[in-house]
């Protein structure tokens, strides 16, 4: 791994996007300064900056997977913090389209750990860095182009920062990409589909019977149904709850109510667990009401040297947990890169291209699966894609094989998890099974 020499790299943004970013930076540039709006706590504590960051997020394997390429060890730092270990397709048990997935054993673990213990592991390694700064208390409020490229940012307070690479890790509401564009040095279209989807969630002590419980469910509802919940075990023998809904029925914020709310679902397991539960937290409520894509990697118009990183290039739909990981995989294509380059002396040119065409594929695939999956539901409003008939078909053969047999249901987990493409189906030892199925569903 070699530095870039003397450049700098600025990244917009201290989420776990932004810290993802920086660590693939770290050490192949010189210097990586890392600036947050926000006071950034020292532990694991919610930020206001991070608004999602109350709520359950998920560490998918391929986000574990390329955050240990890029910071080795952190998956021990993760449990080293609390994190549950959880064997998928064993400790998670999913309720899926109207019964419960039979149990098998996918081959892998996760971790699961609360946003804030992610972000606040991630935080202290990235900040150890060589060369890394974290900068809290510094709100970037442009981004500074001349003659096409991207020479720096600009602070709220008129500070200029220059340097050679900006990531621009501020989120998909972040104003830097608007201003961009009503500064004319951008234009991209923007891709809108609208999902209404909306939860409340609160942190939970697990009762005396259930101590030592390292079980997670997941109900996700067949349409017409609307009502979906998850209830995960976290650090300090807590459980994180999440209730949600598609529409105007918000699960509500009142803990007793939202308690009778968990009856709303297939099975009694969420509230049997919560009913006499201690609250740990207060109720928060989060909306989504659009997923958004912008088109960068398209773009007719595009800075050189800025990198769209997270969710500033691609947000969908939450319940799905794939930001995280997206993000991760963003950092590790992104270091790949740079090593490519410093070995063959390409330098940076044409950096930015090549880093859009993989961010692109990379969150084209979680867009994809989480997208298809949110047209399912009749609620959704978007354009569908011109082959979504097949796509519904392929998602319907596939969840039936994965009720019938092991090996697809392992197959199912690992596109869950972004491990494998939709492509494994297609090209790999399962493609003649499936495809007859196929066939038959569309007979």
């Amino acid at each position: 791994m070699t530095a870039t020499s003397g450049k700098t790299a600025i990244v917009a943004g201290a989420s776990i996007g932004g810290l993802s970013a920086a660590a693939a930076l770290a050490g192949r540039f010189g210097d990586v300064l890392v600036l947050d709006r926000d006071t950034l706590p020292e532990g694991a504590t919610w930020r206001m900056g991070a608004g999602q960051g109350a709520h359950l997020h998920q560490l998918l394997k391929a986000g574990e997977q390329a955050l240990e390429k890029l910071l080795p060890g952190i998956t021990q730092d993760f449990y080293d913090a609390g994190a549950v270990d959880l064997r998928v397709g064993r400790d998670v048990k999913v309720f899926d389209f109207g019964g419960w997935m039979d149990e098998c054993d996918a081959g892998f673990s996760v971790t699961s750990l609360s946003r804030p213990a992610y972000e606040a592991v991630l935080r202290k390694r990235v900040g150890a860095l060589p060369g890394v700064t974290i900068r809290q208390e510094s709100d970037v409020a442009r981004l500074i182009v001349e003659n096409g490229v991207c020479t720096g940012v600009e602070l709220s307070n008129g500070t200029k920062l220059a340097a050679d690479l900006v990531v621009d890790a501020s989120g998909m509401n972040g104003p830097m990409m608007a201003k961009l564009a009503e500064d004319g040095h951008a234009a991209f279209e923007t891709e809108h589909v609208k999902i209404n989807v909306a939860y409340t969630t609160a942190r939970f002590r697990k009762p005396e019977r259930y101590r030592g419980e390292q079980m997670g469910y997941f109900f996700l509802p067949a349409p017409p149904g609307k009502a979906f919940g998850f209830i995960v075990p976290i650090e300090n023998d807590e459980w994180i709850i999440s209730l949600g809904t598609r529409g105007a029925d918000v699960p509500p914020r009142d803990v007793e109510a939202l308690r009778q709310h968990a009856m709303k679902l297939p099975d009694q397991t969420v509230y049997d667990r919560i009913k006499d539960a201690e609250l740990l937290s207060e109720v928060k409520t989060f909306r989504k009401p659009t997923a958004t894509r912008r088109k960068i990697w398209e773009a007719a118009k595009w800075p050189d040297n800025l990198l769209p990183f997270g969710d500033a290039l691609s947000s969908v739909n939450p319940t799905y947990g794939q930001g995280m990981t997206v993000a991760a995989l963003e950092a590790e294509a992104l270091a790949g890169m740079l090593d490519a380059r410093a070995e063959s002396g390409a330098g940076m040119s044409g950096l930015g291209k090549e880093y859009l065409t993989a961010a692109a594929e990379i969150s084209g695939r979680a867009w994809n699966l989480s997208v298809n999956s949110d047209y399912v539901y009749p609620e959704t409003e978007g354009e569908r894609p011109a082959n979504y008939a097949m796509n519904r078909a392929m998602a319907a053969t596939l969840r039936k094989l994965a009720d019938e047999h092991i090996d697809f249901r392992i197959a199912r987990y690992r596109m869950v998890h972004l491990v494998d493409s939709a492509t494994a189906l297609r090209d790999g030892p399962l493609a003649v099974r499936f495809f007859t199925a196929l066939q038959g569903s569309m007979a």
